[in-house]
């Protein structure tokens, strides 16, 4: 119902009319008029338009459920069952829909709301990111993967809601689907560019720098997977390392090359020597500790040092991870080989590398062509040709 209030302003003591619209399952409407005719024309008008939504949606279930409904029980039952790195990504999109129609009840979120949210998303950009160039401080645009992404964990949210039972149908069904997303990146370390890193590292002040950088390229290890490591998960006879905080949830090991063997024996060294002198028994002895021992060790600062001083232009920490890809590629890997290695499900995510083994398929498909066709072509040359050959030939 609408109610309509007469107040005054306590400077100019001009009167104004404030109006309330308050029907369950559906966020407050306020609004301000100069006119008492206006305010009364906006509440029929609102209320009005809010009960038509109504019809859209018979469960009585829905008219009391809202989306903060559903994203609350989303936490509780579905989010602790996925790995961490999940949870953390999963948090921001359900931060924003929980605080953009988290007031709605399910009956009222329609594709067109959500089509209006997500234009509003696209409009307000990449926060996170630095402004572009020429002195603007307009954000950058967001990126359609990345629309994608909150497009998806409300689509989610709401499929949960209907198997619930708290709706009838799942409205991101009207929403066009965001397609043609062609933002994979494939940057790696140029022989030069992984000189100056790995020299930048060494000189860092932070120790577990250059061993952390030395462990993504060696592995093509996360590095959530590296800082997640306990000591009790690296085996140096065996040559082993065993990630558990993976990115789809799987336990995953890797092994361990000679050159990062030795820079594990010195700092599994000098990291026992830590906990051993610590006050406290720190209930994980991590590989890459922070100095009181209780988590791992925040490299932001000095990653971001190291790969200023490096040169290094629109690279990230996780690119060390695309660069261990590419030279496998570069040096004949197959993609199922690749695939392994990164820890990846499919050859989706690696297929992308796929181009810069041309000159490794190159050189199979050249042989096979010898074998295949000049072998044919020789035993079908005429026999006074090959005479002729074998009396030139010395």
């Amino acid at each position: 119902m609408a109610t309509i209030e007469k107040r005054k302003q306590t400077d100019t003591g001009n009167t104004y009319y404030r109006v309330r619209v308050r029907i369950q399952g559906f966020p407050e409407r306020q609004k301000t008029f100069k006119r008492l005719t206006d305010a009364k024309l906006w509440a029929q008008q609102t209320e009005v338009a809010i009960r038509r939504g109504e019809a859209t949606n018979v469960v009585a279930t829905t008219k009391g459920k809202t989306l903060s409904e559903v994203i609350a029980r989303y936490r509780r039952e579905v989010l602790p069952h996925k790995a961490v790195t999940s949870q953390r990504v999963a948090e921001s999109y359900l931060k924003h829909w929980d605080a953009v129609l988290g007031g709605y009840a399910l009956s009222y979120i329609t594709p067109d709301l959500i089509s209006d949210e997500l234009g509003k998303l696209a409009a307000a950009g990449d926060m996170r990111r630095k402004p572009g160039g020429n002195g603007s401080a307009a954000p950058r645009p967001k990126s359609r993967k990345t629309l994608k992404l909150y497009r998806d964990m409300l689509g989610v949210l709401l499929k949960n809601a209907k198997s619930w039972g708290w709706a009838t149908q799942n409205p991101i069904e009207g929403v066009n689907p965001i397609r043609n997303i062609r933002d994979e990146r494939t940057r790696f370390l140029s022989d030069e560019e992984r000189v100056r890193l790995l020299a930048a590292c060494r000189a860092s002040s932070n120790d577990c720098l250059f061993t952390i950088v030395v462990f993504a390229l060696s592995t093509g290890a996360r590095k959530s997977e590296i800082l997640g490591l306990a000591l009790a998960d690296v085996n140096l006879q065996r040559s082993t390392a065993v990630f558990r905080d993976t990115k789809n949830g799987d336990t995953r090991a890797t092994p361990l090359p000679r050159h990062l063997r030795g820079l594990l024996v010195e700092k599994m060294s000098k990291v026992n020597a830590l906990y051993d002198s610590l006050p406290h028994e720190a209930p994980t002895r991590w590989l890459f500790p922070r100095a009181d021992g209780l988590q791992p060790i925040d490299i932001r600062t000095a990653w971001e040092r190291a790969r200023e001083e490096a040169g290094l232009v629109d690279f990230r920490f996780h690119d060390l991870r695309h660069s261990t890809a590419s030279y496998l590629a570069m040096k004949g890997a197959s993609l199922m080989e690749i695939a392994e290695v990164l820890g990846h499900r499919t050859l989706q995510m690696v297929r992308r590398y796929a181009h810069l083994s041309e000159s490794h398929v190159k050189g199979l498909v050249d042989n096979l062509s010898e074998d295949l066709f000049e072998t044919s072509e020789a035993e079908h040359k005429p026999a006074a040709d090959l005479e002729t050959n074998e009396a030139r030939a010395p």
